[in-house]
């Protein structure tokens, strides 16, 4: 989870660690249109996220069983184990379940992206727009076979998958459409009925299967296939600027619209299997961890407390925060001193997902708690990313106040 800090004007002149505000009709303007587009966003991925915590917890215990507890190898895949012969009784039975769990979770991921474009339609043009909002969701992922000539005759062929993109592109269509209907077409209001639950739904799936099938597929498809070939050609580079930008992004606002950029780009490539979002999840807790651990070891490492009780009550809060996913207990540390503070997150997060990404964790689960570490593949080199991004924050911050101490630019009671 990923909060934003919001500085609070105290009364002192603007320094310059704060960002100017646009003003003006043109600032309020841009300011409005991204709330409005934030929040149609957030309210498509609230809906999402559940779906995809039931998918990967599900998925997750359809893996334990047979590699946990029935010590199969990793190569190996659970039907290949039941038509080995080697199990019988109990553990047949469990790997049947087992089976039956990793196709049920699996299922359930694919409709995470249908289930995100649906409730950010209905989040804009109500709840007529919802299923047509599902629809371009589902045919974002699913897209809809067209004929065409293959060796000289005529066969159905599925293009390439829009995806997380074309699932955001219908879903703003088809809501604003359904709103413009709505407030357009009018009727008695005996027809009320068979405007909202017939024509407007009707006309919206029309409009939707079109979109999809002749504009949003085929450049979504392709701006996706060029992504990948992009990806595939620069090879382990490639992976480590992503990582570097996913990270940079997530730990410079907190919540911000930088973050919030990056987490649509993220979440829409993890969606995809496409690249994981190992990078973001280190990113989010590290500034959380970091801090935290830097209440604890000041005095062993400079010999003195270089923050007052409240910070070191605060940072044992972060810690116990960031096991749970949630960076709000790195906010009071940057709204002491943002402009040191905040480059520290930065470098610090991306140390961290450099380490991680490089020495082999991958993680698809777009989760950063605790309890979603057991489906990061390689947690060792995860523990080792967090562990080294948190530990670069701690220690620098703790020379750094040390320092403003000695020239008695800090007071700490």
């Amino acid at each position: 989870m990923a909060i934003r800090i919001r500085v609070i004007n105290t009364g002192h002149s603007q320094s310059s660690d704060t960002p100017a505000t646009p003003a003006g009709p043109a600032g309020k303007g841009q300011s409005h249109a991204w709330k409005e587009f934030s929040k149609h966003i957030m309210t498509g991925i609230s809906y999402m996220i559940p779906v995809l915590i039931m998918g990967g917890l599900i998925g997750a215990l359809s893996q334990i069983i047979p590699y946990v507890f029935l010590g199969m190898s990793p190569d190996e895949s659970i039907m290949a184990a039941l038509n080995s012969g080697r199990y019988t009784g109990s553990s047949v039975w469990m790997l049947q379940i087992a089976s039956i769990m990793e196709s049920f979770g699996f299922t359930l991921f694919g409709f995470a992206i249908p289930m995100f474009a649906a409730f950010t339609a209905n989040s804009i043009g109500g709840k007529t727009a919802l299923a047509a909002g599902f629809i371009g969701g589902y045919v974002a992922i699913k897209p809809v076979a067209v004929p065409a000539l293959v060796s000289g005759q005529w066969a159905a062929v599925a293009p390439v998958a829009s995806g997380f993109l074309g699932a955001i592109v219908i879903a703003f269509v088809v809501g604003y459409f359904v709103r413009w209907m709505n407030n357009t077409i009018r009727l008695p209001h005996t027809w009320l009925a068979f405007k909202t639950n017939f024509f407007i739904p009707l006309i919206s799936a029309i409009v939707a299967m079109l979109l999809m099938v002749f504009l949003i597929t085929p450049i979504g498809g392709w701006l996706n296939t060029l992504i990948k070939e992009a990806l595939q050609a620069a090879g382990s580079a490639g992976t480590y600027f992503y990582a570097t930008l996913l990270a940079a992004a997530t730990a410079f606002d907190l919540g911000g619209p930088v973050n919030k950029a990056a987490g649509f780009v993220a979440l829409g490539f993890t969606t995809e299997k496409v690249l994981p979002i190992t990078a973001r999840c280190l990113a989010i807790v590290i500034p959380s961890f970091g801090l935290g651990l830097s209440t604890v070891i000041d005095k062993w490492l400079v010999g003195r407390r270089v923050y007052d009780r409240q910070f070191n009550q605060i940072g044992r809060t972060a810690i116990f925060l960031g096991f749970m996913g949630i960076s709000e207990g790195s906010i009071p540390f940057a709204l002491e001193r943002p402009g040191f503070v905040i480059p520290v997150y930065v470098i610090g997060a991306i140390i961290g997902a450099l380490l991680g990404v490089s020495l082999g964790a991958v993680q698809w689960f777009p989760e950063s708690a605790i309890w979603a570490w057991p489906l990061i593949t390689n947690i060792p080199a995860y523990l080792i990313g967090l562990l080294g991004g948190s530990l670069f924050i701690a220690v620098t911050c703790v020379f750094y106040r040390n320092r403003l101490i000695k020239k008695g630019l800090l007071e700490v009671a």
